[in-house]
């Protein structure tokens, strides 16, 4: 009778206990990864701005504004250069990590090369067929600085997301705090020794800080039992290539906006307008790494344990909203005196940008959540339908806002976007928090070795 105990089924109190120790836990891991790449953004949105501060005050309003045309190009490139598979490894190496060594460096190779060969294809197109559209890249330093620049992004955003699954958010911590660090001081120095009218220092100091953040990340990997040197499996690689090219659609199309956005501020008004929005988005973009990192984190965990969705779904929602209601107000009351800090002509221009984009918190919430779930659930094309119209509607509200009334015209166009991205996901959202997800079989089946099903939020 007592074999029999053992081996039945558990009675309904311990199978009730059971349950919520595994919710728990569950919550516990999405906390836990989250809390981690919080810290990251904290540290890092500090000495981020550390550094533009710092580049607001060594250099003219008009060549941060290159600058930072230039450092969205790269972190653009850096970024289609991933082709997915940053996302897919998440889950993948959540459920096989002892295929992390190869596989990671497999993954961090291809994409140091794709993003180079993006990276000379967009230095050639602008700097011979649209000379006028991006003057900052058009000398032989520039464009060896870009491609360079655009390799290692590329390299290190696949590092940075991978092993998230694995060892949590201490790895992008550890990083990002180096890069931050390294790219401030080499910003001082280079400020020292090099001037020129587009800003080109700037973007080398964004490069050489990326280059020197790999070096802690190898000690620490080495402590873990890996190596970033490790002999790439490019066969396990070839494994994930149906998985890597739907996801890549998707988060090409969730980045785009976000990335291209002060190139183009840049190209349709100023420089100078341009310098002032990256500043005002890079603020903004510190409040909402917030739900994206949840989200991220929500992948992380659902990949790991996909049981008890709807409560972590409920958690993340809960906590990102809470948050907004606190930050949202604090920044439209404070935006001019945060500008300040970094020049009065950032305040002239961009506080009003400031306070409202801003609001389009509560939107990218939702549109953070909703990928998700998308992602989780297997729905990769129709999370990608979504995020291809409304990168569209961003490019083509902000083209006409900016024509309407410059750099206010444009906020206005795109918190109006924002706004609607969020509203339009309520109903799929809600479903999924009353435990009301199509595709279930896909986050509550079991995990299998190298057989992609999903991937994380990569969206903002």
């Amino acid at each position: 009778m007592s074999a029999l105990q053992e081996t039945g089924p558990a009675p309904p109190r311990l199978a009730g206990r059971r349950l919520a120790g595994r919710l728990l836990t569950g919550q516990r891991a999405l906390l836990g990864t989250t809390m981690s790449l919080l810290a990251t953004t904290v540290v890092t949105a500090v000495l981020g701005l550390a550094f533009w501060w710092a580049a607001a005050h060594l250099f003219p309003l008009s060549q941060v504004g290159y600058g930072s045309a230039a450092v969205s190009a790269l972190t653009l490139v850096g970024t289609f250069g991933m082709a997915g598979m940053n996302t897919v490894l998440i889950g993948h190496l959540a459920r096989s990590p002892q295929h992390a060594n190869g596989l990671l460096t497999a993954a961090m190779y291809a994409s140091g090369l794709i993003s180079a060969l993006l990276a000379s294809g967009f230095w050639l197109v602008t700097a011979v067929m649209l000379p006028g559209a991006a003057p900052y890249l058009h000398s032989g330093t520039d464009a060896v600085t870009f491609i360079a620049g655009s390799a290692l992004t590329g390299a290190t955003l696949i590092l940075d997301q991978a092993l998230l699954g694995t060892i949590g958010g201490s790895l992008q911590l550890w990083r990002n705090t180096a890069f931050a660090v390294a790219k401030l001081v080499a910003l001082a120095g280079l400020a020292m020794l090099w001037h020129d009218q587009f800003g080109t220092s700037i973007l080398a100091a964004w490069v050489a800080g990326t280059a020197l953040s790999l070096v802690p990340v190898a000690v620490l990997l080495r402590r873990r039992g890996m190596r970033l040197a490790a002999r790439p499996e490019w066969r396990l690689l070839r494994g994930l290539g149906r998985a890597t090219v739907s996801n890549t659609w998707l988060n090409n199309m969730l980045q785009a906006p976000v990335l291209a956005m002060p190139m183009l501020v840049t190209g349709t008004l100023s420089a100078a307008d341009g310098g002032a929005f990256y500043v005002a988005s890079t603020v903004v973009m510190v409040v909402v790494l917030l739900p994206f990192h949840f989200t991220t984190a929500l992948y992380a965990a659902s990949a790991a344990d996909p049981r008890g969705l709807a409560a972590k779904l409920r958690f993340s929602l809960r906590v990102s909203m809470l948050v907004g209601l606190g930050c949202v107000p604090l920044i439209i009351v404070s935006a001019h005196l945060l500008l300040r800090l970094f020049g009065a002509g950032y305040a002239a221009r961009a506080a009003v940008p400031l306070e409202l984009l801003i609001m389009g918190y509560f939107g990218s919430v939702l549109k953070n959540h909703y990928i998700a779930l998308c992602r989780i659930s297997g729905r990769i094309t129709q999370a990608g339908i979504y995020a291809t119209v409304s990168t569209a509607a961003r490019f083509g509200a902000a083209v006409a806002g900016a024509k309407a009334d410059g750099l206010v015209g444009l906020s206005v166009a795109l918190l109006l976007v924002m706004t609607a991205e969020g509203i339009v996901v309520i109903p799929p959202v809600w479903a999924a928090l009353n435990g009301r997800t199509s595709r279930p079989d896909r986050v509550q089946g079991p995990p299998r070795a190298l057989s992609p099903e999903g991937s994380p939020n990569a969206g903002a």
